[in-house]
C-alpha cells in the first residue's frame, strides 16, 4: 500500500464528497503555504505527472486531487511511466487523492488500485443507517431529532444525502435547540415528488381512486408538469415490475437492491407495496401507460406548453381504471 494515496470510491456521492472536504480543509490547515491541485477524466496523464513528480521550488507540501481519471488508459501510461514507484518516493512531499465514485473491480486497473491505495468505500446507507445519520447530524447541529421524526424526515424526503442534510440544517435553525416535531418538518420541508407517488401508488393497490387522484393534483400543485409526473409514474411501475419479479424469486431485499441498482431504502419502502400488486395489475398499468405516451407521441392527445389538460385528464382516467381493475 503506498502511504501518500488515498481511494475514495462507492456510490454515495453526499458522503464520499463531504470526507473529499474533510480531507482538503485538514490539508489548508496543516500546510497554509500548500498546493492544491485537480485533475479531471480530460486532463492529460503527462499533466499529473510532471505536477506530482517535478521538484516544488518553495518547498511547499502538494495535494493532488483526481476525479473520474484511471481510465485504462491512463493507468497504462502510468504503470509504463513507472508512475505509483515514484509516488511513494514522493511521500514527504505529495498526497494523491482519488475519487472514483465507480470502480469496475473486474478491471486490472481498479483491482491494482483498489491494492495500492488506502481505500475508503462510501456505500448508499439502508434506512435504519440513514436514520442514525440524521440524527447524528442534528445533534452535531445542537439539535435533537427524534428517531420516529427521524424516521418521517426520511420517507418525507427522500434518500438523496444533499437534500437531507440541507433540510436537517433548517429544521435546526428554526428549532433553536429544541426537538424537531413533526408539525415542524411539515410545516418548513416539501415531501420529495417520489414520496407522493409512493402514495400515489399505494392509494392505487387499495383502489382508492379518490386518495390517487389526490397525489397527483399535489404533484401538479407542486410545479411538476405532467409529462413530469407521468414520467415518474413510469419509472415506479418498472420498479415495482422489478421488485415484485425478485420476491416471487424469493430474493431478500438486500439481493434484490444489488441487482437493480436501486437504492437499498426504495427497496425497502418499496418492496411491501410492490406484493400488494399482482404482475398482471402492474403489467395492466404499464401499458396503459404506454399508450398514453403513444397517444401523446402521435397526436391523439393535445398538449401545449401552457395547457396539459388533455394529458392530465388522460392520466386521471388512467387512475380511475386502474382502481376498477
Amino acid at each position: 500500500m503506498i502511504a501518500n494515496f488515498i481511494l475514495l470510491t462507492g456510490p454515495d456521492d453526499y458522503r464520499r464528497s463531504a470526507r473529499q472536504r474533510f480531507l482538503m480543509d485538514g490539508f489548508k490547515k496543516k500546510y497554509p503555504e500548500g498546493e492544491i491541485t485537480r485533475f479531471e477524466e480530460n486532463n492529460t496523464f503527462g499533466d499529473l505527472q510532471n505536477t506530482v513528480l517535478t521538484p516544488n521550488l518553495f518547498a511547499s507540501r502538494r495535494l493532488v486531487v483526481t476525479t473520474s481519471f484511471w481510465d485504462p488508459e491512463h493507468f497504462e501510461k502510468a504503470e509504463n511511466a513507472k508512475f505509483w514507484e515514484a509516488l511513494e518516493g514522493q511521500i514527504e512531499t505529495v498526497t494523491l487523492i482519488s475519487i472514483e465514485p465507480a470502480l469496475d473491480k473486474r478491471t486490472k486497473a481498479s483491482k491494482v488500485l483498489l491494492k495500492m491505495a488506502k481505500v475508503e468505500t462510501y456505500d448508499l446507507l439502508e434506512a435504519p443507517e440513514l436514520t442514525q445519520w440524521l440524527i447524528r447530524t442534528a445533534e452535531q447541529k445542537g439539535s435533537l431529532l427524534p428517531q420516529k421524526e427521524a424516521a418521517y424526515l426520511l420517507d418525507r424526503c427522500g434518500v438523496n444525502g444533499w437534500n437531507l442534510h440541507s433540510e436537517v440544517e433548517k429544521l435546526c435553525m428554526a428549532s433553536n435547540g429544541a426537538a424537531i416535531t413533526r408539525e415542524l418538518i411539515d410545516q418548513l420541508t416539501l415531501p420529495h415528488p417520489s414520496a407522493v407517488v409512493w402514495d400515489f401508488l399505494s392509494a392505487l393497490s387499495k383502489q382508492q381512486a379518490g386518495s390517487a387522484i389526490k397525489s397527483f393534483r399535489t404533484l401538479l400543485q407542486s410545479g411538476e408538469s405532467a409529462h413530469m409526473v407521468m414520467a415518474m409514474i413510469i419509472r415506479e411501475v418498472r420498479i415495482h415490475a422489478q421488485l415484485k419479479a425478485g420476491s416471487e424469486a424469493n430474493m431478500d431485499a438486500k439481493s434484490i437492491a444489488s441487482k437493480t441498482k436501486l437504492h437499498p431504502f426504495v427497496v425497502q419502502k418499496t418492496l411491501p407495496l410492490s406484493k400488494k400488486f399482482t404482475q398482471t395489475q402492474i403489467a395492466q398499468m404499464y401499458e396503459q401507460l404506454l399508450k398514453i405516451d403513444r397517444r401523446l407521441k402521435t397526436g391523439g392527445l393535445t398538449v401545449s406548453t401552457d395547457d396539459a389538460g388533455e394529458l392530465e385528464l388522460a392520466l386521471e382516467k388512467f387512475i380511475i381504471a386502474s382502481c376498477q381493475s
